[in-house]
């Protein structure tokens, strides 16, 4: 029941979404500018991806997740365990964030607005097609780690310009902004992003085998 096979997955989720989150916590305490956070979260996912990538797809998002699922490229129980690793992750580091600083981290108000929304819904939609793009053309792991890095700055530059730029439910509770915008948002991007991806630009699977096996040659 708790074989490595099982638990490796559930365990890479739940210590990538604590360092993602980490990062997204030392960089929204200490500067307020976009451009610096999405360079240090891509950095980041991409040393995620490279770490975890062939252990459990290095989602360290629910909505990643919640948008595999959706397409079915990942089963229910699978993907139950991986949001609640992710969330666990970021509840993990919030309280690792204030032990280490000896500081409260206080709940930020976020009022909902449909604007903010579309804002975290357009980002995550973003960062799901990176996701699905190395899934769908089977890259390897360093061209995944750099277009799922893409995609994330990418998705949170885009995201700024009416929201905090999260787009990822884990880090909104991380760091103290759970709310509807950055869930319910995220969500949607996610099932959009992987779907989209899937429907209209994923190589059909005779294309996939052939790609793969001229790599081979």
């Amino acid at each position: 029941m708790f074989s490595k096979q099982r638990v490796a997955p559930v365990a890479a989720e739940f210590f990538g979404t604590a360092l993602l989150v980490m990062i997204a916590l030392v960089m929204t305490e200490t500067t307020a500018v976009s451009y610096f956070v999405a360079t240090s979260l891509a950095i980041t996912v991409s040393v995620i991806v490279m770490f975890f990538g062939s252990v459990s797809g290095a989602h360290v998002n629910p909505a990643i997740t919640f948008g595999m699922w959706t397409a079915r490229k990942i089963g229910t129980l699978r993907a139950t365990s991986y949001i609640v690793a992710q969330l666990l992750g970021g509840l993990a580091t919030w309280q690792l964030f204030q032990y280490l600083t000896d500081k409260s981290l206080p709940a930020k108000a976020v009022t909902y607005s449909t604007p903010m929304l579309v804002a975290e819904l357009v980002g995550a939609a973003i960062l799901a097609m990176g996701y699905s793009a190395a899934l769908a053309r089977g890259l390897d792991a360093l061209q995944s780690a750099l277009t799922v890095a893409a995609a994330i700055f990418s998705g949170i530059l885009v995201a700024s310009i009416a929201t905090a730029g999260y787009i990822n439910p884990a880090v909104a509770l991380g760091v103290r902004s759970w709310s509807s915008v950055y869930v319910l948002g995220p969500l949607l991007g996610g099932l959009i992003g992987v779907n989209l991806y899937m429907m209209l630009f994923a190589p059909s699977k005779a294309a996939a085998r052939a790609a793969k096996s001229s790599k081979k040659k």
